[in-house]
């Protein structure tokens, strides 16, 4: 995963010559790339590439799929849901992964999301936590059977497993 975030996060201007030298490419699917990315850079279709390929070489293909999904799953529009044992696994190497405890409250403070029910309470009035890319309307809320995913701010996220 961190192999993958650090192919992910080269900058526009060297990313081309990285798919040179990194990847098995040709010289054609390079152009191809380049071009779509320079029409749209926001969508990131290059540094996407580049890690992609770069971890297939690397780590196989198997872990670089893997390595997408949870990729989609931490920061895209991919369910929680979606995720194999294999990826569960990798995930489980980047964030907290726990039984839900009951109380949203609860494992926002055992996730080390919170450090407190009362910091836990705020960060949910302040609208700072979402399941599974939805918003927490109140401590009310609940997870779902299956994996959500729990996300406070930007960046900070646990893997909750539910009956």
């Amino acid at each position: 995963y961190q192999f993958y975030q650090f192919w992910l996060n080269v900058d526009d201007d060297s990313v081309g010559d990285y798919l040179k030298v990194f990847t098995e490419l040709d010289k054609d699917k390079i152009g191809k790339i380049m071009r779509e990315f320079e029409a749209d850079k926001s969508g990131r279709l290059a540094q996407k590439t580049l890690a992609y390929e770069v971890t297939k070489i690397v780590h196989g293909e198997n872990r670089a799929k893997s390595v997408v999904k949870v990729t989609e799953v931490l920061f895209g529009s991919a369910d929680a849901n979606d995720l194999n044992q294999s990826d569960v696994d990798l995930l489980a190497d980047e964030i907290p992964i726990l039984e839900a405890s009951g109380s949203l409250i609860k494992t926002l403070v055992e996730s080390n999301l919170a450090s407190s029910n009362s910091e836990a309470t705020r960060f949910i009035s302040e609208g700072s936590v979402s399941i599974n890319g939805r918003k927490v309307g109140g401590t009310e809320d609940t997870f779902e059977s299956g994996y959500s995913l729990l996300r406070r701010g930007k960046n900070s996220f646990a893997l909750v497993k539910s009956q």
